[in-house]
């Protein structure tokens, strides 16, 4: 692992452990307004169109930066059992409080998509995931986040089931058979199920070939 990658992983695990003010109470959810880049995030001074050699884009003339709409990226997981049940879970947090998804979150710095979900799977179920495979992409637009790209893996192994329990942004986890499954509230996750029964239909008809 390179030096820079230490210190983007120890940057984020220090902004995890930051402690939290116990007085401040969590604030209603209001939809946000379509995101844009009107501010530098460094200095706070007025961004203005300006020319980055290809292109012209939101750009601080105080740090030398040019700001970009490029998607966050996130990632997804698959985490089935033997008889085709997949695991959702139901979010503590909004937005689409209440409404069932895909075990998932956003990357942090220095850490891959693997990385990523892996942790998500146990940060939100306390399964422990390995061999993740990616099975595909999904984008859209966001008002919060400008637009998010999302990674679909399929968690080839897992365990601890026994434990299995709802933790971070999540209220509740529970494996749901395909005919049983609620509506997902995201787009992209809906887009990468359809991924995945494709996946798994294809994988059928091979083993009764």
């Amino acid at each position: 692992m390179s030096n820079l990658c230490r210190e983007f992983k120890h940057s984020a695990a220090s902004l995890r452990a930051a402690p939290r003010p116990a007085t401040v109470a969590p604030m209603d959810f209001i939809p946000p307004k379509t995101f844009k880049w009107n501010y530098c995030g460094t200095c706070g001074a007025k961004l203005a169109e300006a020319h980055d050699g290809q292109d012209v884009h939101p750009h601080c003339a105080a740090c030398c930066r040019f700001y970009y709409y490029n998607p966050v990226p996130a990632a997804c997981c698959f985490a089935a059992k033997p008889d085709g049940a997949l695991l959702y879970v139901r979010r503590a947090v909004e937005p689409c409080k209440g409404g069932w998804c895909l075990p998932g979150g956003f990357m942090e710095l220095g850490e891959s998509p693997e990385e990523c979900v892996v942790r998500e799977l146990c940060e939100e179920t306390r399964l422990r995931g390995t061999q993740p495979r990616l099975i595909g992409a999904a984008t859209r637009g966001s008002p919060m986040h400008g637009a998010v790209l999302v990674l679909g893996y399929l968690m080839e192994e897992w365990d601890g089931e026994d434990t299995m329990q709802a933790g971070t942004d999540a209220m509740e986890v529970a494996f749901f058979l395909p005919d049983a499954r609620p509506e997902l509230v995201f787009d992209v996750h809906r887009e990468l199920l359809a991924r995945y029964d494709a996946l798994q239909a294809k994988k059928g008809l091979s083993q009764a070939e």
